[in-house]
């Protein structure tokens, strides 16, 4: 049987009690501002920024430490384009009926529709994909534990990173 190091990592910091409650309490005000939304400047923002906090959205942990998910990083206006388009005609579905009314009631107050302009106007997209097989190393095929959860952590840490740069991306 394969043992494995469960030692502390050499990164790790133990705080104070008064610092874990002085960080705590910043990291939620700092976060309770964070909120979706659909109006985006079309200020550029550098491809480091992205890149950076696409890394740090692949620390989430995941199954079997597989990270099965992939981003993809559009700046193109070309395919920002294409990719409002084709978001546009499904949402032209989901709102002409396979949403269901309770859904589409909860929506209304939000003032959502099928017309997806921030798509374009964005300065970046981030599309987010899952990989049912996977592992450890790249050209791994195993199977991937915990995809959808592991994708949903990987997501809210890209969206606290996002925040946390001062991003306007949802």
């Amino acid at each position: 049987m394969q043992q494995h190091d469960c030692s502390p990592l050499n990164d790790y910091i133990e705080y104070s009690e008064s610092e874990m409650l002085a960080r705590s309490e910043k990291f939620y005000q700092d976060i309770k501002r964070r909120h979706s939304i659909r109006s985006f400047s079309n200020r550029t923002v550098d491809k480091t920024i992205i890149e950076n906090c696409l890394k740090a959205a692949g620390t989430a942990p995941s199954g079997a430490n597989h990270q099965p998910w992939h981003f993809v990083a559009v700046s193109s206006p070309e395919i920002k384009k294409q990719i409002r388009e084709q978001a546009e005609h499904h949402e032209r579905g989901f709102y002409d009926g396979r949403a269901g009314e309770e859904w589409l009631e909860a929506l209304k107050e939000l003032g959502t529709d099928a017309n997806k302009p921030y798509l374009e106007h964005a300065p970046w997209l981030i599309a987010i994909f899952s990989q049912k097989k996977g592992g450890i190393n790249e050209a791994d095929k195993n199977t991937n534990y915990y995809v959808h959860e592991s994708v949903g952590i990987a997501t809210g840490f890209l969206i606290n990173a996002l925040h946390n740069a001062g991003s306007r991306l949802p």
